[in-house]
């Protein structure tokens, strides 16, 4: 699983890729981060599964904290 954060300014990105293998683990890391925050996510793929979280900072490094240490379990 990788995670890729940028801030862009005003809204940041937090950009979570894994693989078929890990579908679960990534599950759990992407909801424990909505609801640590009020961000916006987009999830593609199927054999890589591709999640975007975008929000202003503040939250969207709150997520990013709630994803890794989930993902870290």
């Amino acid at each position: 699983m990788k995670f890729d954060f940028k801030d862009h300014g005003a809204v940041a990105t937090l950009t979570i890729t894994s693989s078929l293998l890990e579908f679960r683990r990534h599950n759990r890391a992407v909801d424990a981060a909505l609801l640590s925050a009020d961000v916006l996510a987009r999830t593609s793929g199927i054999l890589i599964r591709k999640t975007v979280i975008s929000g202003p900072v503040k939250r969207s490094l709150r997520a990013y904290r709630a994803a890794t240490r989930e993902a870290a379990k």
